[in-house]
């Protein structure tokens, strides 16, 4: 059998567990049967996987390394040092760009930003692109949504004067980079709760810790983070994406409400379908834009 089509079932749950579990929740046996198989065994269990809270958020500064990535960011916006956010350019990227931006900017800081061009930068950390902000005076590069791939790269910067301060999610490579601070829920040797983060759930978590409360006015972005980049939707992204999904539906943001306008869509109706079909292809757009017109 091709080991693509092994399929691992979830052993099936006890049924008086079941039966148990449905009178306690008042739900159908089917839906106490898929609750069980998730691990949901009881109703305090259930009240966590449907109702949202952002007191059930972990903390911050349980991230690997954020007590420095948030010295060395307050101490530049305390000195007025040249910032800029590099990002990337698929929606979990620019996400993670606006939430970082906001939260600088909610703290006083004027931060630059740069999202590098897909076939000229490519992704992640970049030489030349480096060289070129630490030539305009970059004093604190702050990535997200890469960067952990970046060894050379941020050990050039770190050589020539330019801090780096790394936010990501992404594969862990065999050789780190020596960077001020290395924010990523999978760290090796660290002990976060939660792995699954998308790029925009760690600059959430950078934010929070920065403002010491989370800015609730960017989980509608983390939430498309989330979803565009097909993250498990459990624990804190699962947060993310509930409240989010309920702030896209009341007040969407001035960009997204247009985006919603263009494709005949009631912002009543968001749902993640809505995200990853509608809102997300349009945010992607810009690459399809590019080879278009380089073809």
């Amino acid at each position: 059998m091709d080991p693509r089509y092994d399929w691992q079932l979830q052993p099936e749950p006890d049924q008086q567990q079941v039966q148990k579990l449905a009178a306690a929740l008042q739900v159908t046996p089917l839906v106490a049967k898929l609750a069980a198989e998730r691990g949901i065994t009881s109703a305090a269990d259930w009240a966590h996987f449907t109702q949202p809270h952002l007191e059930d958020l972990h903390d911050p500064f349980a991230l690997h390394d954020m007590d420095k990535a948030v010295q060395r960011i307050m101490t530049a916006v305390e000195e007025g040092q040249h910032i800029t956010i590099y990002g990337d350019y698929d929606v979990d990227g620019l996400t993670s760009t606006t939430i970082m931006k906001e939260a600088l900017e909610s703290i006083g800081a004027e931060p630059d930003v740069y999202i590098p061009n897909r076939f000229t930068d490519g992704y992640g950390p970049n030489r030349d692109v480096y060289e070129r902000l630490q030539q305009g005076g970059t004093e604190l590069l702050i990535t997200v949504d890469n960067g952990v791939s970046g060894h050379d790269e941020i050990a050039w910067a770190m050589a020539n004067g330019m801090d780096v301060v790394v936010t990501d999610h992404h594969e862990l490579p065999e050789q780190l980079p020596d960077a001020v601070a290395v924010v990523h829920p999978r760290y090796p040797g660290s002990n976060y709760p939660f792995g699954d983060l998308s790029g925009a759930g760690v600059a959430l978590k950078v934010a929070s810790a920065l403002l010491d409360e989370v800015p609730v006015e960017s989980i509608d972005l983390a939430a498309l983070g989330a979803i565009a980049d097909v993250v498990s939707l459990t624990d804190e992204n699962r947060i993310f994406v509930q409240i989010g999904l309920q702030m896209l539906r009341e007040s969407p943001r001035t960009g997204i409400a247009a985006l919603l306008a263009a494709a005949h869509v009631d912002p009543k109706t968001v749902d993640e379908q809505t995200v990853g079909f509608v809102i997300a292809p349009r945010l992607n757009a810009i690459g399809a834009w590019v080879t278009r017109r380089r073809a």
